[in-house]
């Protein structure tokens, strides 16, 4: 069986990861500004390359990029910001619904709980990029 390595989504719906990803692409696919602008994407490349250049455009700029020197720590942060280009769920107590959902965590008290949401928007970064390299872009051509 041969796989389309631009649709990410086919491939990647076990494990954590694998879960966590499908969570950004569709985050992404599903945006109000996708919506707004009547978006569709035929495959995932283009989805991630269309939230690259939003992000580029609207955060990566030189003062960001030495307030945030990882990328992935940058999306997360332009994430907090609630950017139109992906509707990722922002409220703590969603946070934590999903990291149950996801397996990550048990419960929404205690200290494993509470990691999870301190390590939440920069996990989210990174899941991003890695969608990124898994259908063939490069993110870090924006690291720079």
């Amino acid at each position: 069986m041969k796989t389309n390595k631009l649709n990410l989504t086919e491939r990647a719906r076990n494990g954590r990861n694998g879960v966590q990803l499908v969570y950004v692409l569709n985050c992404i696919k599903d945006s109000a500004r996708a919506y707004d602008e009547g978006l569709t994407f035929d495959n995932d490349k283009e989805a991630l390359k269309w939230f690259f250049d939003c992000f580029n455009e609207e955060f990566n700029n030189q003062y960001n990029k030495r307030l945030f020197p990882s990328l992935s720590e940058r999306i997360g942060d332009y994430l907090k910001g609630l950017p139109s280009c992906c509707s990722v769920t922002y409220w703590d107590d969603s946070i934590l619904n999903l990291g149950i959902s996801w397996g990550v965590i048990d419960t929404k008290e205690g200290r494993k709980a509470a990691k999870f949401l301190e390590n939440y928007w920069n996990v989210l970064g990174v899941r991003i990029c890695q969608a990124a390299q898994k259908v063939g872009l490069n993110p870090y051509q924006f690291a720079v």
